[in-house]
Protein backbone atom coordinates (compact mmCIF):
# COMPACT_ATOMS: atom_id res chain seq x y z
CA UNK A 1 0.00 0.00 0.00
CA UNK A 2 1.36 3.67 -0.30
CA UNK A 3 0.76 5.28 3.28
CA UNK A 4 0.82 8.54 4.18
CA UNK A 5 1.85 9.24 7.69
CA UNK A 6 0.38 12.57 9.15
CA UNK A 7 2.62 14.02 11.97
CA UNK A 8 3.86 17.62 13.81
CA UNK A 9 6.93 16.21 14.40
CA UNK A 10 9.26 13.72 13.02
CA UNK A 11 13.06 13.01 13.34
CA UNK A 12 15.79 11.28 15.21
CA UNK A 13 16.73 13.70 17.08
CA UNK A 14 13.09 14.62 18.40
CA UNK A 15 10.88 13.73 21.51
CA UNK A 16 9.25 10.76 21.49
CA UNK A 17 6.14 11.15 19.41
CA UNK A 18 9.12 12.28 16.35
CA UNK A 19 11.23 9.52 17.15
CA UNK A 20 8.16 6.76 17.17
CA UNK A 21 7.36 8.65 13.90
CA UNK A 22 10.75 7.45 12.17
CA UNK A 23 10.64 3.99 14.03
CA UNK A 24 6.86 3.44 12.72
CA UNK A 25 8.01 4.86 9.39
CA UNK A 26 10.68 1.80 9.26
CA UNK A 27 8.61 -1.10 10.05
CA UNK A 28 6.01 -0.36 7.62
CA UNK A 29 8.28 -0.11 4.91
CA UNK A 30 10.33 -3.67 6.30
CA UNK A 31 6.90 -5.04 5.96
CA UNK A 32 6.50 -4.03 2.21
CA UNK A 33 4.93 -0.83 2.24
CA UNK A 34 5.39 2.87 0.77
CA UNK A 35 5.41 5.34 3.05
CA UNK A 36 5.29 9.01 3.00
CA UNK A 37 5.96 11.42 6.19
CA UNK A 38 3.69 14.60 5.88
CA UNK A 39 3.37 17.40 8.59
CA UNK A 40 0.48 18.61 9.49
CA UNK A 41 1.64 22.03 10.64
CA UNK A 42 0.87 25.28 8.82
CA UNK A 43 4.14 26.96 7.52
CA UNK A 44 4.15 30.73 8.53
CA UNK A 45 5.23 31.85 5.28
CA UNK A 46 1.79 30.83 3.78
CA UNK A 47 -0.18 32.94 6.51
CA UNK A 48 -1.13 36.13 4.82
CA UNK A 49 -0.29 39.13 6.85
CA UNK A 50 -0.88 42.72 6.72
CA UNK A 51 -4.35 44.64 6.71
CA UNK A 52 -6.17 40.59 6.92
CA UNK A 53 -7.67 39.38 9.66
CA UNK A 54 -5.09 36.83 11.37
CA UNK A 55 -8.31 34.27 11.69
CA UNK A 56 -9.04 34.53 8.27
CA UNK A 57 -5.14 34.52 7.17
CA UNK A 58 -4.97 31.39 9.26
CA UNK A 59 -8.00 30.12 7.72
CA UNK A 60 -6.85 30.89 4.11
CA UNK A 61 -3.78 29.07 4.31
CA UNK A 62 -5.34 26.14 6.25
CA UNK A 63 -7.17 25.92 3.08
CA UNK A 64 -3.99 26.28 0.45
CA UNK A 65 -2.33 23.57 2.49
CA UNK A 66 -5.25 21.09 2.36
CA UNK A 67 -5.76 21.77 -1.49
CA UNK A 68 -1.80 21.75 -2.05
CA UNK A 69 -1.32 17.84 0.06
CA UNK A 70 -4.42 16.75 -1.74
CA UNK A 71 -2.96 16.85 -5.15
CA UNK A 72 0.67 15.40 -3.50
CA UNK A 73 -1.14 12.26 -1.71
CA UNK A 74 -4.14 11.72 -4.38
CA UNK A 75 -2.67 7.98 -5.48
CA UNK A 76 -2.16 6.63 -1.65
CA UNK A 77 -4.95 4.29 -0.66
CA UNK A 78 -4.11 4.87 3.35
CA UNK A 79 -3.75 8.14 5.97
CA UNK A 80 -2.45 7.51 9.25
CA UNK A 81 -2.38 10.37 12.41
CA UNK A 82 0.69 9.90 14.20
CA UNK A 83 -0.66 11.74 17.11
CA UNK A 84 -3.91 13.11 17.80
CA UNK A 85 -4.95 16.66 18.61
CA UNK A 86 -4.93 18.67 15.80
CA UNK A 87 -2.76 16.73 13.72
CA UNK A 88 -5.85 13.67 13.87
CA UNK A 89 -8.20 16.72 12.80
CA UNK A 90 -6.32 17.67 9.65
CA UNK A 91 -5.71 14.10 8.61
CA UNK A 92 -9.22 13.83 8.77
CA UNK A 93 -10.21 16.80 7.00
CA UNK A 94 -6.90 15.61 4.35
CA UNK A 95 -8.45 11.84 4.40
CA UNK A 96 -12.36 13.13 3.74
CA UNK A 97 -11.15 15.68 0.71
CA UNK A 98 -8.98 12.77 -0.70
CA UNK A 99 -12.04 10.03 0.35
CA UNK A 100 -8.72 7.82 1.86
CA UNK A 101 -9.02 5.70 4.41
CA UNK A 102 -8.13 7.25 7.81
CA UNK A 103 -6.05 5.47 10.57
CA UNK A 104 -5.81 7.59 13.87
CA UNK A 105 -2.51 6.86 16.58
CA UNK A 106 -2.94 8.32 20.14
CA UNK A 107 0.16 8.58 21.86
CA UNK A 108 0.78 9.80 24.81
CA UNK A 109 -0.56 13.38 25.95
CA UNK A 110 -2.87 13.78 23.43
CA UNK A 111 -5.61 12.16 24.55
CA UNK A 112 -4.62 12.30 28.38
CA UNK A 113 -4.44 16.03 28.18
CA UNK A 114 -7.58 16.65 25.99
CA UNK A 115 -9.63 15.96 28.77
CA UNK A 116 -9.12 19.43 29.65
CA UNK A 117 -8.94 21.38 26.56
CA UNK A 118 -11.88 22.69 24.71
CA UNK A 119 -10.10 22.44 21.13
CA UNK A 120 -8.30 18.89 21.56
CA UNK A 121 -11.80 17.48 22.72
CA UNK A 122 -13.67 18.83 19.47
CA UNK A 123 -10.31 17.89 17.53
CA UNK A 124 -10.84 14.43 19.02
CA UNK A 125 -14.32 13.70 18.59
CA UNK A 126 -14.52 14.78 14.95
CA UNK A 127 -11.64 13.03 14.26
CA UNK A 128 -12.38 10.00 15.81
CA UNK A 129 -15.74 10.08 14.49
CA UNK A 130 -14.34 9.68 10.79
CA UNK A 131 -11.43 6.79 11.46
CA UNK A 132 -11.93 3.22 10.02
CA UNK A 133 -9.49 2.54 13.10
CA UNK A 134 -8.06 4.08 16.33
CA UNK A 135 -4.93 2.56 17.74
CA UNK A 136 -3.44 3.99 21.39
CA UNK A 137 0.25 3.33 22.90
CA UNK A 138 -1.91 2.09 26.22
CA UNK A 139 -5.46 0.93 27.58
CA UNK A 140 -5.39 3.95 29.29
CA UNK A 141 -4.69 6.46 26.21
CA UNK A 142 -7.67 4.55 24.52
CA UNK A 143 -9.90 5.00 27.16
CA UNK A 144 -9.26 8.72 27.31
CA UNK A 145 -10.26 8.57 23.95
CA UNK A 146 -13.77 6.99 24.83
CA UNK A 147 -14.21 9.64 27.09
CA UNK A 148 -13.95 12.16 24.85
CA UNK A 149 -15.81 10.59 22.19
CA UNK A 150 -19.57 9.56 22.56
CA UNK A 151 -18.65 7.30 19.28
CA UNK A 152 -18.10 3.35 20.68
CA UNK A 153 -14.98 2.98 19.72
CA UNK A 154 -12.99 -0.34 19.26
CA UNK A 155 -9.38 1.04 20.11
CA UNK A 156 -6.62 -1.30 19.29
CA UNK A 157 -3.46 -1.41 21.72
CA UNK A 158 -0.09 -1.61 20.31
CA UNK A 159 3.45 -0.67 22.07
CA UNK A 160 6.36 0.77 20.25
CA UNK A 161 9.05 -1.62 19.63
CA UNK A 162 12.26 -1.79 21.92
CA UNK A 163 15.35 -4.40 22.19
CA UNK A 164 17.43 -4.94 24.87
CA UNK A 165 21.15 -3.47 24.74
CA UNK A 166 22.49 -4.51 27.97
CA UNK A 167 21.75 -8.25 28.70
CA UNK A 168 22.29 -7.85 32.69
CA UNK A 169 19.97 -6.03 34.62
CA UNK A 170 22.06 -3.46 37.15
CA UNK A 171 21.76 -4.48 40.98
CA UNK A 172 19.35 -2.37 43.52
CA UNK A 173 21.46 0.21 44.47
CA UNK A 174 22.46 -0.32 47.92
CA UNK A 175 24.58 3.42 48.31
CA UNK A 176 24.02 6.50 47.13
CA UNK A 177 21.50 7.02 44.63
CA UNK A 178 22.34 8.63 41.49
CA UNK A 179 18.82 9.42 40.41
CA UNK A 180 17.91 10.47 36.62
CA UNK A 181 14.92 11.42 34.32
CA UNK A 182 14.98 13.05 31.35
CA UNK A 183 12.61 14.11 27.62
CA UNK A 184 13.01 16.17 24.97
CA UNK A 185 11.27 19.26 27.05
CA UNK A 186 10.77 19.03 30.81
CA UNK A 187 7.81 20.78 31.83
CA UNK A 188 5.34 19.99 35.11
CA UNK A 189 3.19 17.44 33.16
CA UNK A 190 6.71 15.40 33.85
CA UNK A 191 6.27 16.06 37.58
CA UNK A 192 9.91 18.00 38.21
CA UNK A 193 8.45 20.09 40.98
CA UNK A 194 7.70 16.70 42.95
CA UNK A 195 11.14 15.28 41.78
CA UNK A 196 12.66 18.38 43.16
CA UNK A 197 10.87 17.48 47.02
CA UNK A 198 11.29 13.62 46.44
CA UNK A 199 15.06 14.53 46.62
CA UNK A 200 14.84 16.78 50.01
CA UNK A 201 12.28 14.23 51.44
CA UNK A 202 14.77 10.96 50.63
CA UNK A 203 18.10 12.44 51.96
CA UNK A 204 16.43 13.56 55.24
CA UNK A 205 15.05 10.04 55.64
CA UNK A 206 17.08 7.78 54.38
CA UNK A 207 21.11 7.35 55.07
CA UNK A 208 22.02 6.10 51.63
CA UNK A 209 21.07 9.60 50.03
CA UNK A 210 19.94 10.96 46.58
CA UNK A 211 21.21 13.29 44.18
CA UNK A 212 19.02 13.44 40.35
CA UNK A 213 20.59 14.91 37.35
CA UNK A 214 17.61 15.81 34.88
CA UNK A 215 18.09 16.04 31.00
CA UNK A 216 15.71 17.86 28.69
CA UNK A 217 15.29 21.74 27.36
CA UNK A 218 13.49 23.74 30.19
CA UNK A 219 12.28 27.05 29.08
CA UNK A 220 14.06 29.93 31.05
CA UNK A 221 11.26 30.99 33.51
CA UNK A 222 10.11 28.01 34.40
CA UNK A 223 14.25 26.73 35.12
CA UNK A 224 14.48 29.34 37.22
CA UNK A 225 11.63 28.93 39.35
CA UNK A 226 13.01 25.45 39.75
CA UNK A 227 16.82 26.89 41.04
CA UNK A 228 14.91 28.81 43.47
CA UNK A 229 12.92 25.51 44.56
CA UNK A 230 16.19 23.75 44.85
CA UNK A 231 17.66 26.47 47.39
CA UNK A 232 14.81 26.63 49.26
CA UNK A 233 14.79 22.88 49.43
CA UNK A 234 18.34 22.90 50.73
CA UNK A 235 19.58 20.27 47.29
CA UNK A 236 20.93 22.66 45.12
CA UNK A 237 24.34 20.88 45.53
CA UNK A 238 22.40 17.68 44.85
CA UNK A 239 20.18 18.59 41.41
CA UNK A 240 22.19 18.58 37.85
CA UNK A 241 20.18 20.29 35.53
CA UNK A 242 22.16 19.48 32.13
CA UNK A 243 19.69 20.58 29.56
CA UNK A 244 19.12 19.56 25.73
CA UNK A 245 20.94 16.21 24.58
CA UNK A 246 21.33 14.31 21.18
CA UNK A 247 19.67 10.85 21.66
CA UNK A 248 23.12 9.09 21.68
CA UNK A 249 24.52 11.63 24.54
CA UNK A 250 21.33 11.43 26.97
CA UNK A 251 22.22 7.41 26.35
CA UNK A 252 25.54 8.33 27.87
CA UNK A 253 25.03 10.06 30.59
CA UNK A 254 21.88 7.30 32.10
CA UNK A 255 24.34 5.09 31.99
CA UNK A 256 25.71 6.92 35.41
CA UNK A 257 22.29 6.59 36.60
CA UNK A 258 21.71 3.30 38.90
CA UNK A 259 17.55 4.27 38.96
CA UNK A 260 15.66 6.14 36.40
CA UNK A 261 12.48 8.00 37.69
CA UNK A 262 9.37 8.56 35.81
CA UNK A 263 7.24 10.80 37.68
CA UNK A 264 5.00 12.13 34.69
CA UNK A 265 1.01 12.80 35.16
CA UNK A 266 1.00 10.96 31.61
CA UNK A 267 2.51 8.94 29.53
CA UNK A 268 1.86 7.16 26.61
CA UNK A 269 4.91 4.77 26.62
CA UNK A 270 8.24 7.02 27.67
CA UNK A 271 11.11 6.40 25.24
CA UNK A 272 13.38 7.57 27.94
CA UNK A 273 12.06 4.83 30.81
CA UNK A 274 12.43 1.98 27.86
CA UNK A 275 15.88 2.88 26.77
CA UNK A 276 16.90 3.71 30.53
CA UNK A 277 15.36 -0.24 31.02
CA UNK A 278 17.31 -1.63 27.52
CA UNK A 279 20.61 -0.11 29.33
CA UNK A 280 19.43 -2.45 32.89
CA UNK A 281 18.67 0.81 34.57
CA UNK A 282 15.87 -0.28 37.40
CA UNK A 283 13.10 2.04 37.16
CA UNK A 284 10.48 3.10 38.92
CA UNK A 285 7.60 5.12 37.38
CA UNK A 286 4.11 7.12 37.62
CA UNK A 287 0.81 4.77 37.23
CA UNK A 288 0.52 6.10 33.39
CA UNK A 289 0.93 4.40 30.49
CA UNK A 290 2.00 0.55 28.84
CA UNK A 291 4.56 0.09 31.13
CA UNK A 292 3.06 0.64 34.09
CA UNK A 293 -0.45 -1.16 32.82
CA UNK A 294 2.36 -4.06 31.65
CA UNK A 295 4.08 -3.83 35.22
CA UNK A 296 1.06 -4.07 37.22
CA UNK A 297 0.62 -7.64 36.94
CA UNK A 298 4.52 -8.98 36.10
CA UNK A 299 5.79 -6.13 38.76
CA UNK A 300 3.89 -3.77 40.68
CA UNK A 301 6.82 -2.47 42.95
CA UNK A 302 7.96 -0.12 40.33
CA UNK A 303 4.87 1.53 39.46
CA UNK A 304 4.31 4.33 42.23
CA UNK A 305 0.97 4.21 43.97
CA UNK A 306 1.16 8.00 44.50
CA UNK A 307 3.10 10.88 43.61
CA UNK A 308 3.14 12.50 46.56
CA UNK A 309 7.00 12.88 47.36
CA UNK A 310 6.58 10.79 50.33
CA UNK A 311 5.39 8.53 49.40
CA UNK A 312 7.70 8.47 46.67
CA UNK A 313 10.26 8.38 49.08
CA UNK A 314 8.90 5.19 50.83
CA UNK A 315 8.92 3.22 48.24
CA UNK A 316 11.58 3.74 46.25
CA UNK A 317 13.34 2.63 49.52
CA UNK A 318 11.28 -0.29 49.58
CA UNK A 319 12.22 -1.42 46.71
CA UNK A 320 15.86 -1.03 47.28
CA UNK A 321 16.23 -2.78 50.15
CA UNK A 322 14.23 -5.45 48.92
CA UNK A 323 17.21 -7.63 47.23
CA UNK A 324 15.05 -10.97 47.81
CA UNK A 325 12.79 -9.85 44.84
CA UNK A 326 15.48 -8.97 42.30
CA UNK A 327 14.83 -12.51 40.82
CA UNK A 328 11.69 -11.50 39.87
CA UNK A 329 12.41 -8.05 38.84
CA UNK A 330 14.84 -9.56 36.11
CA UNK A 331 12.26 -11.88 35.02
CA UNK A 332 10.04 -8.60 34.57
CA UNK A 333 12.32 -6.83 32.14
CA UNK A 334 12.36 -10.35 30.27
CA UNK A 335 8.96 -10.50 29.86
CA UNK A 336 8.90 -7.09 28.97
CA UNK A 337 11.36 -6.32 26.43
CA UNK A 338 9.68 -10.23 24.69
CA UNK A 339 6.24 -8.61 24.99
CA UNK A 340 7.95 -5.00 22.87
CA UNK A 341 10.15 -6.90 20.49
CA UNK A 342 10.66 -5.80 16.84
CA UNK A 343 9.41 -9.34 15.98
CA UNK A 344 6.29 -9.26 17.73
CA UNK A 345 4.86 -5.81 17.36
CA UNK A 346 6.05 -6.19 13.51
CA UNK A 347 3.78 -9.12 13.47
CA UNK A 348 0.87 -7.17 15.26
CA UNK A 349 0.92 -4.61 12.48
CA UNK A 350 0.95 -7.18 9.76
CA UNK A 351 -2.17 -9.05 11.25
CA UNK A 352 -3.80 -5.34 11.40
CA UNK A 353 -2.87 -5.23 7.79
CA UNK A 354 -3.62 -8.23 6.35
CA UNK A 355 -7.45 -8.03 8.08
CA UNK A 356 -7.84 -4.80 6.95
CA UNK A 357 -6.77 -5.81 3.35
CA UNK A 358 -10.80 -6.87 2.87
CA UNK A 359 -12.32 -3.59 3.45
CA UNK A 360 -9.93 -2.43 1.32
CA UNK A 361 -11.11 -3.95 -1.45
CA UNK A 362 -13.56 -2.63 -3.82
CA UNK A 363 -17.10 -4.77 -2.84
CA UNK A 364 -19.35 -6.41 -4.96
CA UNK A 365 -22.40 -4.25 -4.65
CA UNK A 366 -24.28 -6.12 -5.87
CA UNK A 367 -24.86 -8.49 -3.08
CA UNK A 368 -25.72 -6.02 -0.83
CA UNK A 369 -28.60 -5.99 1.17
CA UNK A 370 -30.27 -2.31 2.11
CA UNK A 371 -33.67 -1.30 3.88
CA UNK A 372 -35.38 1.54 3.09
CA UNK A 373 -37.58 3.24 5.65
CA UNK A 374 -38.83 6.52 6.31
CA UNK A 375 -40.63 7.35 9.23
CA UNK A 376 -41.11 5.02 12.76
CA UNK A 377 -44.05 6.38 14.46
CA UNK A 378 -48.09 5.33 15.35
CA UNK A 379 -49.54 2.27 14.52
CA UNK A 380 -50.47 3.02 10.73
CA UNK A 381 -48.37 1.28 7.82
CA UNK A 382 -47.77 2.90 4.50
CA UNK A 383 -44.85 4.06 2.32
CA UNK A 384 -43.85 6.23 4.54
CA UNK A 385 -44.74 5.28 8.21
CA UNK A 386 -43.44 2.21 9.92
CA UNK A 387 -45.44 1.22 13.11
CA UNK A 388 -43.22 0.89 15.94
CA UNK A 389 -44.13 -1.98 17.01
CA UNK A 390 -43.66 -3.69 13.58
CA UNK A 391 -40.12 -1.88 13.43
CA UNK A 392 -39.70 -4.02 17.14
CA UNK A 393 -40.36 -7.45 15.76
CA UNK A 394 -38.30 -6.57 12.44
CA UNK A 395 -35.35 -5.73 14.59
CA UNK A 396 -35.96 -8.63 16.74
CA UNK A 397 -36.18 -10.91 14.00
CA UNK A 398 -32.80 -9.31 12.36
CA UNK A 399 -31.27 -10.22 15.44
CA UNK A 400 -32.65 -13.80 15.90
CA UNK A 401 -31.53 -14.71 12.61
CA UNK A 402 -28.13 -13.93 13.07
CA UNK A 403 -28.21 -10.91 10.97
CA UNK A 404 -27.21 -6.85 12.25
CA UNK A 405 -28.35 -3.63 10.68
CA UNK A 406 -25.52 -1.54 10.40
CA UNK A 407 -25.07 2.15 8.67
CA UNK A 408 -23.17 2.23 5.26
CA UNK A 409 -20.28 3.77 6.92
CA UNK A 410 -19.67 0.38 9.28
CA UNK A 411 -20.89 -1.61 6.71
CA UNK A 412 -17.58 0.04 4.98
CA UNK A 413 -15.21 -0.77 7.14
CA UNK A 414 -16.12 -4.38 8.14
CA UNK A 415 -14.04 -7.08 6.19
CA UNK A 416 -15.49 -8.61 2.97
CA UNK A 417 -16.50 -12.27 5.08
CA UNK A 418 -18.39 -10.25 7.68
CA UNK A 419 -20.34 -8.38 5.28
CA UNK A 420 -22.79 -11.37 4.15
CA UNK A 421 -24.57 -10.76 7.80
CA UNK A 422 -25.01 -7.04 7.76
CA UNK A 423 -27.98 -5.17 6.41
CA UNK A 424 -27.46 -1.64 5.83
CA UNK A 425 -30.76 0.43 7.14
CA UNK A 426 -31.06 3.77 5.72
CA UNK A 427 -33.96 6.07 6.44
CA UNK A 428 -35.26 9.03 3.98
CA UNK A 429 -35.64 12.53 5.01
CA UNK A 430 -34.90 12.27 8.57
CA UNK A 431 -37.79 12.81 10.92
CA UNK A 432 -37.81 13.00 14.80
CA UNK A 433 -39.42 9.50 14.79
CA UNK A 434 -36.08 8.11 14.41
CA UNK A 435 -34.35 9.93 17.78
CA UNK A 436 -37.56 8.68 19.58
CA UNK A 437 -38.54 5.69 18.46
CA UNK A 438 -35.93 3.78 16.21
CA UNK A 439 -33.09 4.80 17.59
CA UNK A 440 -33.95 2.80 21.44
CA UNK A 441 -34.70 -0.30 19.90
CA UNK A 442 -31.74 0.30 17.51
CA UNK A 443 -29.71 0.24 20.76
CA UNK A 444 -30.99 -3.06 22.24
CA UNK A 445 -29.12 -4.88 19.56
CA UNK A 446 -26.29 -2.50 19.20
CA UNK A 447 -27.68 -1.76 15.58
CA UNK A 448 -27.08 1.69 13.32
CA UNK A 449 -28.24 3.52 10.53
CA UNK A 450 -27.92 5.62 7.81
CA UNK A 451 -29.98 8.91 7.95
CA UNK A 452 -30.40 10.97 4.68
CA UNK A 453 -31.42 14.80 5.56
CA UNK A 454 -32.69 17.45 3.41
CA UNK A 455 -30.79 20.52 5.12
CA UNK A 456 -33.46 23.44 3.97
CA UNK A 457 -36.30 21.77 6.37
CA UNK A 458 -33.72 20.54 9.58
CA UNK A 459 -35.94 21.47 12.35
CA UNK A 460 -38.93 21.78 10.40
CA UNK A 461 -41.82 20.50 8.66
CA UNK A 462 -42.26 19.36 4.92
CA UNK A 463 -44.77 19.60 2.22
CA UNK A 464 -44.17 16.86 0.25
CA UNK A 465 -45.30 14.00 2.52
CA UNK A 466 -48.66 15.29 3.32
CA UNK A 467 -50.74 13.31 1.02
CA UNK A 468 -51.39 10.58 4.09
CA UNK A 469 -52.52 13.80 6.48
CA UNK A 470 -49.78 13.75 8.27
CA UNK A 471 -47.57 16.25 9.81
CA UNK A 472 -44.39 14.83 10.12
CA UNK A 473 -41.03 17.33 11.88
CA UNK A 474 -37.32 16.59 10.68
CA UNK A 475 -34.95 16.65 13.20
CA UNK A 476 -32.81 19.45 14.14
CA UNK A 477 -29.13 19.68 14.14
CA UNK A 478 -29.02 18.47 18.06
CA UNK A 479 -31.28 15.74 17.95
CA UNK A 480 -29.01 14.30 14.47
CA UNK A 481 -25.76 15.22 16.53
CA UNK A 482 -27.60 12.72 18.99
CA UNK A 483 -27.78 9.98 16.23
CA UNK A 484 -24.43 10.41 15.32
CA UNK A 485 -23.02 10.24 18.67
CA UNK A 486 -24.76 6.92 18.76
CA UNK A 487 -23.04 5.35 15.72
CA UNK A 488 -25.27 6.43 12.98
CA UNK A 489 -24.35 7.95 9.78
CA UNK A 490 -25.82 10.95 8.69
CA UNK A 491 -26.12 10.87 5.18
CA UNK A 492 -27.37 13.73 2.18
CA UNK A 493 -30.80 13.88 0.69
CA UNK A 494 -30.09 17.08 -1.29
CA UNK A 495 -30.97 20.77 0.14
CA UNK A 496 -34.71 20.65 -1.09
CA UNK A 497 -35.67 17.24 -2.03
CA UNK A 498 -36.12 17.99 -5.27
CA UNK A 499 -36.08 15.56 -7.89
CA UNK A 500 -32.62 16.10 -9.98
CA UNK A 501 -33.92 14.86 -13.29
CA UNK A 502 -35.99 18.27 -13.35
CA UNK A 503 -33.24 21.16 -12.49
CA UNK A 504 -30.20 22.38 -14.79
CA UNK A 505 -27.03 22.11 -14.12
CA UNK A 506 -26.42 25.00 -11.79
CA UNK A 507 -29.80 24.09 -9.32
CA UNK A 508 -28.39 20.51 -9.73
CA UNK A 509 -24.81 21.79 -8.08
CA UNK A 510 -26.42 23.72 -5.52
CA UNK A 511 -28.36 20.50 -4.28
CA UNK A 512 -25.69 18.15 -4.20
CA UNK A 513 -22.79 20.71 -2.90
CA UNK A 514 -24.70 23.23 -0.66
CA UNK A 515 -26.00 20.10 1.38
CA UNK A 516 -22.84 18.22 1.73
CA UNK A 517 -21.25 21.47 2.70
CA UNK A 518 -23.68 22.38 5.67
CA UNK A 519 -23.71 18.39 6.82
CA UNK A 520 -19.64 18.34 6.81
CA UNK A 521 -19.41 21.70 8.82
CA UNK A 522 -21.54 20.15 11.72
CA UNK A 523 -21.32 15.57 11.14
CA UNK A 524 -17.62 15.92 9.80
CA UNK A 525 -17.29 14.08 5.90
CA UNK A 526 -20.47 13.20 4.16
CA UNK A 527 -19.91 9.87 1.55
CA UNK A 528 -23.53 8.68 1.71
CA UNK A 529 -26.55 10.53 -0.87
CA UNK A 530 -29.45 9.08 -1.54
CA UNK A 531 -31.67 10.23 -4.90
CA UNK A 532 -34.89 12.04 -3.67
CA UNK A 533 -37.86 10.37 -5.41
CA UNK A 534 -35.33 7.81 -6.29
CA UNK A 535 -34.69 9.92 -9.41
CA UNK A 536 -31.74 9.71 -11.49
CA UNK A 537 -30.01 9.08 -14.88
CA UNK A 538 -26.59 8.48 -16.29
CA UNK A 539 -25.58 11.87 -15.90
CA UNK A 540 -26.83 12.93 -12.70
CA UNK A 541 -25.30 9.78 -11.33
CA UNK A 542 -21.85 11.19 -12.80
CA UNK A 543 -22.54 14.50 -10.91
CA UNK A 544 -23.24 12.66 -7.77
CA UNK A 545 -20.18 11.00 -8.70
CA UNK A 546 -18.00 14.21 -7.83
CA UNK A 547 -18.97 14.82 -4.36
CA UNK A 548 -20.37 11.18 -2.73
CA UNK A 549 -18.94 8.01 -2.59
CA UNK A 550 -22.04 6.16 -2.36
CA UNK A 551 -25.49 6.74 -3.62
CA UNK A 552 -28.45 5.08 -3.14
CA UNK A 553 -31.75 4.37 -5.02
CA UNK A 554 -35.62 4.49 -3.54
CA UNK A 555 -36.62 0.59 -3.93
CA UNK A 556 -34.31 -2.23 -5.55
CA UNK A 557 -36.31 -2.19 -8.59
CA UNK A 558 -35.60 -5.40 -9.99
CA UNK A 559 -32.24 -7.71 -9.57
CA UNK A 560 -31.10 -7.62 -13.40
CA UNK A 561 -30.75 -3.50 -12.96
CA UNK A 562 -27.12 -2.58 -13.13
CA UNK A 563 -25.41 -1.99 -9.28
CA UNK A 564 -22.52 -0.29 -8.45
CA UNK A 565 -21.62 2.01 -5.68
CA UNK A 566 -23.95 5.13 -7.11
CA UNK A 567 -26.73 2.61 -7.85
CA UNK A 568 -27.50 0.93 -4.42
CA UNK A 569 -30.23 -1.03 -4.41
CA UNK A 570 -32.62 -1.12 -1.14
CA UNK A 571 -35.63 -3.56 -0.13
CA UNK A 572 -38.84 -2.75 1.74
CA UNK A 573 -38.85 -4.66 4.95
CA UNK A 574 -41.19 -7.60 3.62
CA UNK A 575 -38.64 -7.97 0.99
CA UNK A 576 -35.99 -8.24 3.35
CA UNK A 577 -37.59 -11.11 5.45
CA UNK A 578 -37.93 -12.77 1.96
CA UNK A 579 -34.19 -12.29 1.26
CA UNK A 580 -32.80 -13.64 4.45
CA UNK A 581 -35.09 -16.81 5.21
CA UNK A 582 -34.07 -17.73 1.17
CA UNK A 583 -30.53 -17.23 1.43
Amino acid sequence: MKILIISNEFSTEGGGLAYGCIQFRQLLEKIGHSVTILSSDIDSSMVIKGGYNKRLGLDLAHELKLKQDSILISDHQLIIAFGGGYNAYYSALLASKCRIKLWIMFRGSDANLAKWNSDMCYYTNYSVNVAAKVICLSRELADNVDLLTLRKVKSLVIPNHSTRIENIVQAFPRKRLIVGCGASHMNEKKGLSNLLELVATYNQKYSEGMQLEIVGEIDNDILLQYEKKSNKLGIKSLIKFIGSKSRAEFRAIQKNWNLYIQASICEGMGNSVTDSMALGIPVMISDTGFIAEYAASKFPQIVFSSLSPDKMAEEIHEMISDQSSFTKYQEFYESFFDEISYDRVKKRWQNIFSNDIESIEVPDLSSIISVSLHDISGEKHDNITTPIEVFRKFNYDIFQSGYRLCSMKEYMTLPLSKRKKHIVCTFDDGYTGLLYNAMPIMNEYGFTATVFVCTEYIGKSNDWNFKDKTKRTHLSFNELMTLQHNGWEIGSHGVTHQSLLKLNDKEIDIELIESKKILENVFGPIMSYAYPYGDYSEYIMNQVKKYYDYAFLLTQGGVFLAVDSLRIHRYYISEIYHIINNI
